[in-house]
């Protein structure tokens, strides 16, 4: 039974479930109660969402759009109207004073666990599955372009750069985007910001195992499983691949870029020798000063890498490692997808 306890707050929302997806092109919002501006209303039934659902601002779903489910203050009686958008902030011709967000989507592509690391697949485009979020079910950050592995959600697509200058660069999920890497000076540590202002951080190599999962290989002399063949001259936007998908929906994990991890590792010499190298004034904030690493030499320090880079041909793949990177690196082969903690109440 829906309950209006706690009603009077603005956020104030009841959701039977959570949005789900219930066939190819549909999505399934369970009977909830919320309230809009002052008003307080409720719906008892599921309601089915299609594209001639929209809100006017598309006409069908298309391949690396992310989609926004709103309710909608009715006309005349206590049942919200509702409807798909393209718009993040308030759909067309309604304000944010009339309707509520409440859920989303993306639309890309999916490799299901029969299909994996088969890089002939006949591979769907469709909502993702694992990329349905509602305010009750959903990232502790913003759930654009991102999809749920396990207990966490991971970015879909290599980061690329969004909004607002350095130091306050965002990276972002976008499909047919140029993914962030050394070319635009990051290294690790850029990384870390650069996510941080999204409220996301690295994925672990436990993590990335997890969604690279049915990744196919790379190939040495073409670029139909992933971008990598050994005759590229540099990365591409992503999603250029369509084999390109993990089982988990996720989009360039092997070939495109190198990803870093959330774990470092040490080159040890076997020398006894240890001084102070002052290396770590590198990459977007070079012009500052950072301290001083103390270690055997000037890269002992070692941030880990996953899934290979636009020349590694068969070398790439959903278990591909790197161990020999050092973390202050500026490198044009190297990238870093975003994660987040998952967030239920």
């Amino acid at each position: 039974m829906l309950s209006f306890v706690g009603a009077d707050t603005p956020s104030f929302i009841d959701i039977k479930g959570k949005i789900e997806k219930s066939a190819d092109d549909e999505i399934t919002v369970p009977p909830l109660a919320l309230r809009i501006d002052r008003q307080n209303l409720k719906k008892e039934t599921d309601t089915i969402l299609t594209a001639a659902d929209s809100d006017g601002s598309f006409v069908s779903f298309a391949l690396g759009e992310n989609y926004y489910i709103y309710a909608l203050q009715p006309s005349a009686d206590a049942e919200p109207d509702f409807v798909i958008s393209i718009n993040s902030t308030y759909p067309d011709g309604y304000t944010e004073n009339n309707s509520r967000k409440i859920g989303g989507f993306h639309y890309g592509r999916i490799r299901t666990n029969a299909q994996r690391y088969d890089d002939t697949a006949s591979i769907a485009v469709n909502i993702l599955p694992n990329s349905v979020w509602s305010l009750n079910y959903r990232p502790a950050c913003d759930p654009t372009g991102m999809v749920k592995v396990s207990n966490f959600w991971a970015d879909i697509y290599i980061a690329s750069e969004g909004s607002g200058t350095w130091p306050e660069t965002e990276l972002v999920s976008e499909y047919n985007a140029t993914p962030v890497s050394g070319t635009e000076g990051y290294n690790d540590y850029d990384f870390i910001r650069g996510l941080a202002n999204v409220n996301k951080r690295k994925l672990t190599r436990q993590e990335w195992l997890m969604a690279a999962y049915g990744s196919p290989e790379g190939h040495e002399n073409d670029n139909n499983a992933a971008w990598s063949s050994s005759s590229n001259s540099g990365r591409t936007s992503t999603g250029t691949v369509e084999q390109a998908v993990s089982c988990y929906n996720l989009v360039d994990c092997a070939g495109n870029l190198w990803e870093r991890l959330d774990e470092y590792t040490y080159r040890n010499t076997g020398s006894t020798s240890f001084d102070w190298y002052d290396v770590l004034n590198a990459g977007k904030d070079s012009s500052h000063q950072h301290g001083e690493a103390y270690m055997q030499n000037n890269v002992a320090i070692i941030g880990l890498l996953a899934g290979g880079d636009f020349i590694n041909g068969g070398l790439c793949g959903a278990r591909a490692g790197d161990s020999s990177n050092y973390p202050w690196n500026v490198s044009t082969r190297i990238g870093v997808r975003g994660a987040c903690a998952h967030q239920s109440t």
